[in-house]
């Protein structure tokens, strides 16, 4: 689906209330960079969520692999906006620490697996640890890693694992965007979603999506999404359009509502 489609159907879902609108941060609201802990938000990215949270009837959110704590740290308090981390592990807050035996288990396997690889590092969020080669020059060694990944630690029962672009991630609960997607929709009694993502993970929430929401994809590779966009840049100029949708249809609300009191 081209852009002018993309907006199009923004303007016709900004007037169904409530409305959900779902973010990714990495690759989404955030500029994807070579080490993990230096993502931001991308400039203007919490005053356009701020205002997209503030209009009458619209619920925002971010949802992110990372964990909940991180997730917080780099967005910060927006308003009314949602966070969700751990690929919807985490939903109202931090995990159970109860899990944390488990993760660092996950995390002494991992580091002996990456041990003799270069470049390769680990990442260690509250209840998964994710394998990431993208800093790897020798690309068939993190082919092999990769593999290794998959057929060592993350074939363990109880473990489910999320193979991403350059980063494999097994967690050690069940976790899935579009489980918490959907739980976070019913209990706001959502009558549209709008959710953008750029990762496969992100695919667990647009396969949740109605034939009505708007599904958007952030960059390249195959998706369940029906809209498109290349890069965080594009997201917020498209959220900065459903803003000034939402703001006209309230407008033209308020304005009849003047004209025709009840």
């Amino acid at each position: 689906m081209s852009e002018p489609e993309l907006l199009q159907a923004l303007e016709e879902i900004a007037s169904r209330r409530p409305l959900l609108v779902v973010t990714d941060f990495d690759g989404t609201l955030s500029p994807i960079v070579a080490v993990p802990a230096q993502a931001a938000l991308a400039e203007g990215a919490d005053r356009i969520l701020l205002r997209l949270s503030e209009f009458p009837g619209v619920h925002v959110g971010v949802m992110s692999g990372r964990g909940y704590a991180d997730l917080a740290e780099r967005v910060g308090e927006i308003g009314t906006v949602r966070l969700v981390g751990s690929h919807g592990a985490e939903y109202n807050g931090p995990t159970d620490a109860a899990q944390v035996d488990k993760r660092d288990e996950l995390v002494a396997e991992l580091e002996m697996l990456l041990a003799p690889y270069e470049d390769a590092f680990l990442e260690v969020k509250p209840v998964s640890a994710s394998v990431h080669t993208r800093r790897m020059a020798d690309r068939e060694a993190a082919a092999v890693l990769r593999e290794q990944t998959l057929s060592g630690p993350g074939s363990v029962a109880g473990r489910t694992v999320k193979a991403g672009k350059e980063v494999i991630e097994i967690t050690v609960v069940e976790a899935d965007k579009g489980v918490a997607l959907r739980r976070l929709a019913g209990e706001l009694g959502a009558a549209a979603i709008v959710y953008l993502g750029d990762d496969v993970t992100d695919e667990d929430a647009f396969a949740v999506l109605g034939p009505d929401d708007v599904g958007i994809k952030v960059g390249e590779g195959p998706t369940r999404a029906a809209y498109r966009l290349p890069d965080s840049a594009a997201v917020l100029s498209a959220l900065d359009h459903l803003g000034d949708v939402l703001a006209s249809a309230d407008d033209d609300l308020r304005m009849a509502h003047w004209i025709d009191p009840p």
